[in-house]
């Protein structure tokens, strides 16, 4: 029998356009579960596997308050980050029936999770993936508390991180975050995710990925490529001169990208591309057909991350020089 799984997402706040296209991406993924706790009042598909919970951010601030003998200030939604790796114990009376609970974002679109998350991987290991925006963790009494464990001896970390607003990036990567109490503990991760994340500082789609022995990330060089949703699988297709290449993908990131949607939203084919979500022109994709898909389309993602950026800059100066506040 296939280990039941199911993922906490509370979210506050408007869905990004493609909120649709990530529910649909869920649905073709029947045997696995969705949790999204939310204010959102929108109409949107909900697929039978995908269950809502209607909770305002002050309420669910109150439930995360109530499991914590100290003062949770908890301002901002954004800060539920560093809460994500104590969802197995905040929600575990939602979860009870589930063999591994999981955070995830919905700024992403899911291939087909169990083709890359087996039984097999899930019999061997506590710990999913080590990146916010998929993770799975074994849902146990002892498993679900891992969050208050030390690392490495130290005083545990958790009561700072969860008494301040500041972000810690608590939920991924391996600066003082969760997957460090994991290994300090000698529980076991699982890290051979083939996740396709986009690397954000160019308008072109070039996937990143972290080199796990030196802690850094490395960046592709671009290549001729594009990804196809293609019911329930995620697909990019890329050509060396020679030869169709096709890899398939558990998920692709789209982090703090703009996307156009001009598809409908029931689409179960469908292109992705910088920025946007189009029909897709020739189907099958042969190596005679590849140049004539469109890759990309203008757009202004790296002008605006480097605007964002300058102003971010220009208001830390003045708060630093007028201010004396970091």
């Amino acid at each position: 029998m296939k280990k039941k799984i199911c993922f906490i997402i509370p979210y506050f706040g408007d869905f990004k356009n493609y909120f649709q296209l990530f529910l649909n991406s869920c649905r073709l993924n029947s045997d696995i579960n969705w949790l999204i706790i939310t204010d959102n009042k929108e109409e949107y598909d909900y697929p039978k596997n995908v269950k809502r919970i209607e909770l305002g951010f002050n309420d669910l601030r109150k439930k995360i308050q109530e499991k914590f003998d100290f003062n949770i200030p908890l301002s901002k939604p954004y800060k539920l980050c560093d809460f994500k790796v104590s969802y197995g114990y905040i929600f575990e009376d939602q979860i009870r029936d589930f063999d591994f609970w999981g955070y995830c974002d919905t700024d992403l679109i899911f291939g087909n999770i169990r083709k890359f998350i087996t039984d097999d991987i899930l019999d061997n290991y506590d710990k999913i993936g080590y990146l916010g925006h998929f993770t799975l963790i074994k849902n146990t009494s002892e498993l679900n508390r891992a969050f208050a464990l030390s690392i490495d001896g130290e005083t545990p970390i958790y009561e700072k991180i969860f008494s301040s607003n500041n972000n810690y990036s608590f939920d991924e990567e391996f600066n003082g975050s969760i997957n460090n109490i994991f290994i300090s503990n000698d529980y076991r991760i699982f890290t051979d995710m083939n996740e396709a994340g986009l690397y954000t500082k160019t308008s072109n789609f070039k996937l990143t990925k972290m080199d796990l022995l030196n802690h850094k990330y490395n960046v592709e060089k671009l290549k001729k490529a594009f990804f196809v949703y293609d019911n329930g699988s995620l697909l990019r297709y890329s050509n060396d001169g020679n030869k169709l290449n096709v890899e398939e993908y558990l998920y692709i990131h789209f982090q703090s990208r703009k996307m156009k949607v001009t598809i409908p939203t029931n689409s179960r084919r469908y292109k992705i591309i910088p920025n946007s979500f189009d029909d897709l022109e020739k189907y099958p994709i042969t190596i005679s057909n590849f140049n004539e898909i469109k890759r990309k389309h203008f757009n202004f993602h790296y002008f605006r991350l480097r605007t964002y950026n300058l102003i971010d800059k220009i208001k830390k100066y003045i708060r630093m020089r007028f201010y004396g506040k970091s």
